[in-house]
C-alpha cells in the first residue's frame, strides 16, 4: 500500500478524478431530469424510458465486479482511461444514432464505464487518504463531483427544451474525450500481475458473502442506491406530467440543488468524520426516509423544496457511506470490496428503477412509499455493521502500492 500523499499531490490526482466523476454521474443522472423529453425523442413512454435506468445498472454492476479485483492487481489508471473513452463512445452513440434499440446498447455500453469509474475513484481515495481525513476528502471530491454533475442537469434541461437530448449527449462525449489527457497524467506505481493472484481474487468474492459485515454494508448500498434513485428517476416525470412544470423550470430546480450541494457537502463530511460515518449514515437515512414520503403531499413550489431537501441529505449521506465502505476491508481486497458493494448498489438501482416503472403507473406516491421502505431497511442493515476487517494473507503477485 502507498503511504498517504501528500496535499499538493492530493489535489493534483482530485482535479481530474472529480472532473470525471461529475462527467460519470452527469451521464448516469442525466435521464431524471430530461426522462420526458427523452421518451417523447424516443417515442416511447416515460416508464419504458425509466428503464434504460435498470440497463444501466445492471452493466455497471456486472463491470465492478470484474474490473475492482482486477484493479487491486494491475492498477486503477488504465481501467479509468479505458472506461473514460467507453463513456465518450456511448454518448457519441446517442448523439449521432436516435432510436430506443441505440439507446439502450449505449446506456450499457455508458453502465459498463460508470460501474468502473465509480469503483476505482473512490478506491483511488482509499489507496492515497488516510482514514481519519477519509471522509472529509470523499465528501470534498463527491460534492463537488456531485454539484457541476447536478448544474451540468441545468444546461442540459435547457438545451434539450431547445434542441432535445442529442446535442446533450454530443457535449458529453466531447467532455469525456478531452478528460483523457489529465487523466492519463496521474501517476501511480506499478503493479505485478499474475493470472493465479486474479483467480484467486474473484474467487475472494465468496468470502464477502460468508462475512457478517462486508455482506450488510453490499445490501446496505443496495437498498441506499434504491431509496435515492427509485425516486429521482420518476420525479422529473411526475413533475412535468402531473404538476405542470416545463423541463427549464425542473432544469432550475436542479440548478438550485447543485448550488446548495456545493454548499452542503463540504460541511457534511466533517460532520461524518466527527459524529461518525455509520451514525451519520443512519441519521440522513431517517430524514431522507421522512422526507420521502411527504414529497407527493407537497403542493405547488413547496414540491420543489422538498425535492431539493432530499436531494442534499441524500448526497451528504454518499459521502459519509462511501467512506465507511471504504475502511471495512483492507488494502489488498479495497477495490474488490468496493465493486462488490457498488455491485449491489447498481443492482439496488434496477430494481429500483424497475419497481419504480411498475409503482409510477399506480401513482409516484406509490413509488415514494417503496422507496422508503428501502431506506428504513437500510437503516437496520447500517446499524449491524460490524467493525473494518483485517486482510487476507496477501495473494501470490500481489505488490506493494
Amino acid at each position: 500500500m502507498s503511504p498517504p500523499d501528500s496535499n499538493a499531490a492530493l489535489r493534483w490526482s482530485a482535479a481530474p478524478l472529480a472532473l470525471l466523476l461529475a462527467l460519470g454521474l452527469l451521464d448516469q443522472q442525466v435521464v431524471a431530469p430530461l426522462i420526458a423529453v427523452i421518451a417523447a425523442g424516443l417515442g416511447v413512454s416515460v416508464a419504458e424510458a425509466g428503464l434504460a435506468v435498470s440497463a444501466y445498472a445492471v452493466a455497471a454492476s456486472a463491470a465492478a465486479l470484474l474490473i475492482g479485483p482486477v484493479s487491486d492487481a494491475r492498477g486503477r489508471r488504465p481501467f479509468l482511461l479505458a472506461a473514460t473513452a467507453l463513456l465518450a463512445a456511448a454518448a457519441g452513440l446517442v448523439a449521432g444514432f436516435p432510436g430506443y434499440a441505440s439507446f439502450l446498447v449505449a446506456r450499457v455500453g455508458a453502465g459498463i464505464a460508470g460501474g468502473t469509474i465509480a469503483a476505482l475513484a473512490v478506491a483511488w481515495v482509499g489507496d492515497r487518504v488516510a482514514y481519519e481525513r477519509r471522509g472529509r476528502i470523499m465528501a470534498l471530491l463527491l460534492g463537488a463531483a456531485m454539484g457541476a454533475a447536478i448544474l451540468g442537469q441545468v444546461g442540459a434541461a435547457f438545451a434539450s427544451a431547445r434542441w432535445g437530448h442529442q446535442p446533450v449527449y454530443a457535449v458529453l462525449a466531447a467532455g469525456a474525450a478531452l478528460t483523457l489527457v489529465p487523466l492519463a497524467m496521474l501517476r501511480e506505481p506499478r503493479r505485478r500481475f499474475d493470472d493465479r493472484a486474479l483467480r484467486l481474487r474473484l474467487a475472494g468474492y465468496q468470502a464477502f458473502f460468508r462475512s457478517a459485515t462486508l455482506r450488510r454494508a453490499a445490501l446496505a448500498a443496495f437498498c441506499l442506491s434504491a431509496s435515492l434513485v427509485g425516486v429521482s428517476t420518476y420525479a422529473s416525470g411526475w413533475l412535468q406530467e402531473f404538476r405542470g412544470y416545463t423541463v427549464a423550470e425542473v432544469g432550475l430546480m436542479y440548478g438550485g440543488l447543485g448550488a446548495a450541494v456545493l454548499v452542503v457537502q463540504p460541511l457534511a463530511g466533517p460532520l461524518a468524520d466527527r459524529f461518525g460515518k455509520r451514525r451519520f449514515t443512519i441519521a440522513t437515512s431517517v430524514a431522507l426516509a421522512l422526507v420521502t414520503v411527504t414529497l407527493p403531499l407537497l403542493p405547488g413550489w413547496a414540491a420543489l423544496v422538498g425535492l431539493l431537501g432530499f436531494g442534499v441529505i441524500g448526497v451528504a449521506r454518499m459521502g459519509a457511506f462511501a467512506a465507511l465502505r471504504s475502511e471495512l476491508a483492507g488494502p489488498r481486497r479495497r477495490a474488490a470490496f468496493l465493486a462488490f458493494s457498488n455491485t449491489a448498489s447498481q443492482i439496488g438501482i434496477a430494481a429500483a428503477a424497475a419497481v419504480g416503472s411498475i409503482l409510477y403507473g399506480v401513482g409516484f406516491q406509490a413509488v415514494c412509499w417503496g422507496m422508503a421502505g428501502f431506506g428504513v431497511l437500510a437503516v437496520f442493515l447500517v446499524s449491524g455493521i460490524g467493525p473494518p476487517e483485517a486482510d487476507t494473507p496477501a495473494a501470490p503477485g500481489d505488490a506493494a502500492a
